[in-house]
C-alpha cells in the first residue's frame, strides 16, 4: 500500500514537472522528460527515506510509477495529437461551421503525410537521399526502437499493418 501511495505522489510531481517545463517554453520531449525525472525522484524520496528503503516496496512504487507514467504519456499524447481534436478546432476556429470540402482540403493523407515529413526534414530527425528517407536523430531511433519492442511483445508483430514480423 505504501508503495503506491508514494506512487501517487510521484505522479503529482510529474504532472507538476510537466506543467512547469511546458509554462517555462520547453518542448514537448523536454516536458516529458521532466516530467518522468521529477516523478521519478519523488516516488523514491519518501520510499528511501521515510520507509528506510524496503525492496519490496521499492519495486511496487516504481512498477505502479511506471505503469501510471506511460498511462499519462499517452494520454497527453492522443490530447495533443489526436485527429479529432484537431477537426474540432478547425470547425471551432472557422466560426462553429465548415464544409466538408473544406474540411477534406486541410485534412486529406497526403497532405497530412507531407506536413509530417517537411516537420521531420525540418527539425532534421529524417533526411533524404536519392528519393529515400533516413532516420538519424538517435533520440526517434531509440522512441522507435523501443514501440516496435513493446507491438512485437504486445501484439506479436512490429507493425500493425500486413502480416505479422520475425
Amino acid at each position: 500500500m505504501l508503495g503506491l501511495i508514494a506512487a501517487g505522489f510521484g505522479m503529482a510531481w510529474a504532472l507538476a514537472g510537466d506543467v512547469a517545463a511546458s509554462r517555462m517554453g520547453a518542448g514537448r520531449l523536454a516536458s516529458y522528460g521532466t516530467s518522468l525525472i521529477a516523478g521519478f525522484g519523488a516516488t523514491l524520496l519518501p520510499v528511501c527515506v521515510v520507509l528506510r528503503f524496503e525492496w519490496s516496496t521499492v519495486v511496487i512504487a516504481l512498477f505502479a510509477y511506471g505503469a501510471w507514467w506511460f498511462a499519462f504519456l499517452n494520454l497527453v499524447q492522443s490530447l495533443e495529437s489526436s485527429l479529432r481534436v484537431k477537426i474540432l478546432g478547425a470547425v471551432r476556429a472557422s466560426g462553429g461551421r465548415i464544409t466538408r470540402a473544406a474540411l477534406a482540403e486541410q485534412y486529406n493523407d497526403q497532405r497530412l503525410l507531407r506536413l509530417r515529413l517537411e516537420r521531420l526534414r525540418t527539425s532534421g530527425a529524417v533526411t533524404e537521399h536519392n528519393g529515400k528517407l533516413h532516420v538519424v536523430s538517435p533520440g526517434l531511433k531509440a522512441i522507435a526502437g523501443f514501440f516496435r519492442f513493446l507491438k512485437k511483445l504486445l501484439i506479436g508483430r512490429t507493425s500493425e499493418f500486413g502480416a505479422p514480423s520475425a
